[in-house]
Order: structure tokens, then C-alpha cells, then sequence
């Protein structure tokens, strides 16, 4: 009897476990199932979010495209009315007293400087010191660089004049000065290389040269220093131009040249030698300044005792 209670209890024992393991089973079944159902809920909800994602792009990269057409009408609109705006600039300007030169092909104000102080220090000093200081007293350097600079800005003026001269008496007033006159330099300016050929021509540069060496007899009148004088000139002829025309007009003292002045670095550079401030000088090359009496560039001086190389 007691060995039947005991196989009854074991089958009681094995039945529960049976049971158990059904029990764990269908938990473990439970369990797949809501992973699943989870898994497939966030892969449904990723795409969905994925499928958001793409068309917000393309509605981004719609309107990046619209804004970029239009960034780029905007700049060719843009550079319409920049040119517009630099054209009525420009027509503006030629009414403007004292305004920079308008033309690209004509040099600005410091170009002229830059070019005047070269002349000044490469073709005067070496007209000096090779043709006009070995020959020629101080009398005769100074005559030379009077009468060029003064032939060649009368010669620069009277090609101008009758032309102003009749638009003032045509309009009825004293003088040109004022927008007038602004309005002219400017329309010189465009086509300033081809005024300057009919201004300045070979014959009156020649002219120039044969008068000058007529009472200098430089070299003995010969070819070679009548070659030198004449390319001087000419030279001297394109720069005084270049001041006439240019708004304003540059200024030359060719007036100065002779006139015996007290040295100042301000306002002199010594052609050859040491000159103290306050020494007694000679004016040989003339200065340039604005209408204003700005100094642009310095007149050259020599020393009033200073000894040629006769």
C-alpha cells in the first residue's frame, strides 16, 4: 500500500511538471509573438518615418532649387543696375568740378605725378649732365628749360584755344571755368592719344629744336644732339599735355625757372650737389602743382655759385 502511495505521488509529481513546462512554453510563445509584433510595428514605423523623411527632402531640395533660380535672377538684375548705376555715375561725373578722370585710357592724377617725377629725374638730369652741363653756362641752362617748357605749353594752349574761344562767345560768358570746362577735359580724355598727335605734331617739335639749338649750338648743331633735344621735347610735349586735360588741370611754373630762391626741401630738390636749407638757388626745372597750390612734384635748384663744367 505504501509502495502505491508513492507511485501515485510520483505520477502526481511528473503530471505538474508536464504542466509546468506547457505552462513555459506558451509564456515563451506569448513572448515571441509581442516581440514580433514589436518588431514589426517599429519597422512599419521607421519606414513610414523614412517615407516622411525622403518627401521633406525633396521638398527642401525643391526649394533650394527655386532659391537658387532666384538668387541667380537676382544677380544678373544686380549687375544690370550696377552697370546703370556706374553709367549715370559716370555722366554725373563729367559735371562734377575736380572729379578723377573718367577715361581708362587716360592716366589718373598720381599717374601723372609718377610719370612727371620720372621725367624730372631721368630725362632732364640726363639732358643736363650729358648735353647742357658740359657746354653751357648757367645762363644758358636756364634758357634751354625756359624755352622748352614755355614753347610747349603755349604750343598745348593755342591748339585748344580757338575752340574754346568760340563756345565762349557763342554762350555769351567770360570764361570756360566751371562744369563748362569740366565737361571738355573729360571729352578730351577719351580720345586724348589722338589729340595729342594733331596738337603736337613733328614739324612743331622740330621747330622747337632748330630755334633752341639756333642760339645754344649744342653739340655744334650736330645730328646727334639735335636728335636728343628733339626726343626731350617730345617727351615734355606728352607730359605738359597730360597736365592741360587733366580735371583739374596739373599746373607747370615754368615762370619759376631763373628765379633765384632761398633752398627749402619742402619745396626744392637739388639737380647736383649738397644745398643747405636757406642757401641762395637757382631755379632750373619748373614744379607742378594742383590748382590749389598743392605741390605735386619739387622744382630742381642748383646752387647759385655752382660751377659748369665749361
Amino acid at each position: 500500500m505504501k509502495h502505491l502511495l508513492q507511485i501515485k505521488e510520483q505520477n502526481w509529481n511528473a503530471i505538474g511538471e508536464k504542466s509546468r513546462i506547457k505552462e513555459l512554453e506558451e509564456e515563451l510563445r506569448q513572448v515571441h509573438e509581442a516581440l514580433d509584433r514589436a518588431q514589426q510595428e517599429k519597422e512599419e514605423d521607421t519606414e513610414t518615418e523614412l517615407k516622411d523623411t525622403k518627401a521633406k527632402l525633396r521638398v527642401i531640395t525643391t526649394k533650394f532649387a527655386n532659391v537658387r533660380k532666384e538668387r541667380d535672377s537676382l544677380k544678373k538684375e544686380n549687375r544690370s543696375l550696377q552697370n546703370e548705376i556706374l553709367e549715370l555715375q559716370s555722366n554725373m561725373r563729367q559735371m562734377v568740378p575736380g572729379y578723377h578722370n573718367i577715361s581708362a585710357s587716360f592716366p589718373m592724377l598720381n599717374e601723372i605725378t609718377d610719370i612727371c617725377s620720372k621725367f624730372y629725374k631721368c630725362d632732364c638730369q640726363d639732358m643736363f649732365f650729358e648735353t647742357l652741363g658740359p657746354e653751357l653756362s648757367m645762363e644758358g641752362v636756364v634758357y634751354f628749360f625756359r624755352t622748352a617748357f614755355s614753347r610747349i605749353n603755349d604750343l598745348v594752349k593755342a591748339y585748344f584755344a580757338p575752340a574754346e574761344d568760340s563756345l565762349r562767345r557763342v554762350i555769351g560768358i567770360e570764361t570756360l571755368e566751371g562744369p563748362i570746362m569740366n565737361v571738355l577735359r573729360k571729352s578730351y580724355q577719351v580720345t586724348w592719344k589722338q589729340i595729342y598727335q594733331q596738337c603736337v605734331s613733328a614739324i612743331s617739335i622740330q621747330k622747337i629744336v632748330e630755334d633752341i639749338n639756333r642760339v645754344l649750338r649744342l653739340g655744334d648743331n650736330s645730328k646727334s644732339a639735335n636728335a636728343q633735344i628733339y626726343g626731350f621735347i617730345q617727351n615734355l610735349s606728352e607730359l605738359l599735355f597730360t597736365f592741360y586735360i587733366n580735371d583739374p588741370p596739373v599746373k607747370c611754373g615754368w615762370e619759376q625757372v631763373g628765379q633765384e630762391v632761398e633752398f627749402s626741401s619742402l619745396l626744392h630738390d637739388a639737380l647736383d650737389g649738397f644745398i643747405r636749407p636757406g642757401d641762395k638757388c637757382i631755379v632750373v626745372i619748373p614744379p607742378a602743382f594742383k590748382a590749389t597750390g598743392e605741390i605735386l612734384v619739387r622744382s630742381g635748384v642748383l646752387h647759385v655759385d655752382y660751377e659748369m663744367n665749361i
